[in-house]
């Protein structure tokens, strides 16, 4: 997800996402090998994180089954009727004709063929992977090759202000539920903007809805200082992430997120994931242990949704206006008038002409947009609470940091509205958003990647379509308004979303939909809507439904309110 997400995994303890990852590889057509154990091979510890070395033998990942089609939905929404577009066959003059041949239908677009790694990691010093999230057209070691972004995604970045690695979307029951899910690991330093801290925080946690309940999210985790009081480790190949932290008396809190066969990033690579935590609903006053499992199958690669070959993603554009800061004003350059008058809204066309590095102002962000859920099961106290084997998760990783004007922006009023969308029957996935600040404005974006993308030199998909800003239309119903009884903050639930079409870029018509009222979370005062949505509409006038996890940022009730009488 491109924009900054918060959640709150324990009462002491905020998360921060930004916004919505590895090597792209061919379709697979062997049955996978389990991948050996790690091996014992010393760890390097850095700055917090360690990154272990390991060899493990190349798996093939099998081969995914055909989806079923979605949902119909009115094909009268946004215009389009699906099909192929092709024309029907006319009738001849010919009393006995021949029957007409069917049309041949129109290739599905594929994903690029495999791209080589190598298992053993080119043990690139930290620094190697940058210091700040920036644009560039130099390839840094993440950009070089695979074998050096499978390094990326398996080092412990402790220059950049916050790294995480996130899956989220939506289990189904063997009872036919839907529930929502979010899992991640995030580290995060001590003191934002410092480029080297000597400690990093690292904050872990789960959040799992059972949305027909509609009771709210049950959320928790661990957080603490990495490597003293939250042992974390992540490793190369098999790639793999466990945090654990030992209260006193009581049993261990962990979260692990791992490849059990393939490699991270590579098309038909299994994945692990395994929590057990304390969780509870906001302001229940219950906290109960918690544990889940998840085994899931990555279908599409992953997508590098941001500019040049580091995948830098830009969230907000300066005006040149000086920043007002408690410490005296903070220079911008105009960013925002040639990026709308010179470059028609294209950001990436800016920076390619420009070579703006637009330092602080954005992420580095990699997706894997569908990962099937092959099986799961939870535990909630001493009650199995659900389990099945159906489901798809949407995988994000993020590198950022701060320099003086980004924290003052994140730091006075950022927002952002966004959708993570899953379109499973065409092996894609999109982002759609819009992110803003009082003093820089309104930023909007929307990418389309997955099958028919073409594979940059570090095995990532590029976007198959990226609209500029004045083809962006997101529009909250506001007749869907839901007051939250914990925080008596206001969001709209309904948000009508219109993509111009242009010659390279198709046109997309939907309605995203929370699947539930209550999916709002508390991160240290502040609240923010985080869950699952359903969609429907057109995309390039063929009818779609389905899934997208979103973000909302409320409005603050007028007054000062005590809940729930807001």
């Amino acid at each position: 997800m491109g924009s900054v997400r918060a959640m709150v995994l324990a009462p002491v303890m905020a998360l921060s996402f930004l916004g919505l990852s590895g090597c792209t590889f061919g379709p697979p057509t062997a049955a996978p090998e389990t991948s050996a154990s790690p091996s014992s091979s010393p760890s390097a510890t850095i700055q917090g994180r360690q990154s272990t070395p390991t060899a493990t033998p190349t798996a093939t990942p099998t081969s995914r089954p055909t989806p079923a089609p979605p949902a119909p939905i009115d094909p009268g929404h946004g215009g389009g009727t699906g099909g192929s577009g092709r024309p029907t066959p006319q009738p001849t003059s010919n009393p006995d004709p021949a029957p007409s041949p069917t049309p041949t239908p129109t290739p599905t677009p594929t994903i690029p063929p495999a791209c080589p790694t190598s298992n053993t990691p080119p043990a690139d010093p930290v620094l190697a992977f940058g210091s700040i999230a920036q644009y560039s057209p130099v390839p840094l070691a993440q950009g070089r090759d695979c074998t050096g972004f499978r390094a990326y995604l398996s080092t412990g970045l402790p220059q950049y202000d916050s790294q995480s690695y996130e899956f989220f979307g939506h289990l189904v029951g063997d009872d036919g539920s839907i529930n929502a899910i979010a899992l991640m690991s995030q580290g995060n330093s001590v003191i934002p903007g410092l480029q080297v801290p000597l400690l990093t925080i690292e904050e872990s946690g789960l959040i799992f809805n059972r949305l027909d309940q509609n009771s709210g999210p049950a959320f928790g985790g661990i957080d603490g200082l990495a490597d003293i009081t939250v042992p974390t480790s992540i490793t190369y190949q098999p790639w793999s992430i466990h945090v654990e932290q030992q209260n006193h008396g009581e049993p261990p809190q962990t979260v692990d997120m791992r490849v059990v066969s393939g490699s991270i990033g590579a098309v038909g690579a299994i994945y692990e994931l395994t929590v057990s935590v304390d969780t509870g609903i906001y302001q229940s006053g219950v906290s109960e242990p918690t544990s889940l499992t998840i085994r899931a199958r990555d279908t599409t690669g992953i997508i590098q949704w941001g500019y040049g070959p580091n995948g830098f993603f830009p969230l907000w554009m300066f005006d040149g206006m000086p920043l007002p800061a408690s410490g005296g004003p903070i220079a911008t350059t105009d960013q925002r008038t040639r990026i709308m008058n010179d470059y028609g809204g294209d950001i990436g066309s800016y920076l390619a002409a420009t070579g703006d590095p637009m330092t602080g102002q954005g992420s580095h962000y990699y997706s894997m947009p569908l990962v099937e859920v092959e099986s799961w099961s939870i535990q909630i106290g001493s009650t199995y609470a659900g389990g099945g084997t159906g489901g798809v998760l949407f995988f994000d990783n993020l590198t950022e940091t701060y320099n003086d004007s980004a924290t003052y922006i994140v730091s006075n009023g950022y927002a952002w509205t966004e959708f993570s969308v899953q379109l499973p029957d065409t092996d894609q996935g999109m982002l759609i958003a819009v992110t803003g600040q009082q003093d820089v404005g309104n930023l909007y974006y929307a990418m389309l990647g997955g099958a028919g993308s073409s594979q940059s030199g570090n095995g990532t998909l590029q976007p198959t379509a990226n609209w500029p800003q004045g083809a962006i239309h997101i529009t909250p119903d506001p007749t869907s308004t839901w007051t939250s009884p914990h925080s008596c903050y206001v969001y709209e639930l309904s948000y009508a979303v219109k993509l111009d079409a242009s010659a390279s870029r198709p046109a997309a018509d939907l309605v995203f939909n929370a699947t539930a009222q209550d999916q709002e979370l508390n991160a240290l005062g502040r609240a923010v809507y985080e869950g699952l949505f359903s969609y429907s509409g057109t995309l390039d006038g063929n009818a779609v439904s389905g899934y997208a996890w979103g973000e909302i940022q409320g409005r603050p009730p007028a007054g000062h309110p005590t809940p729930p009488n807001c």
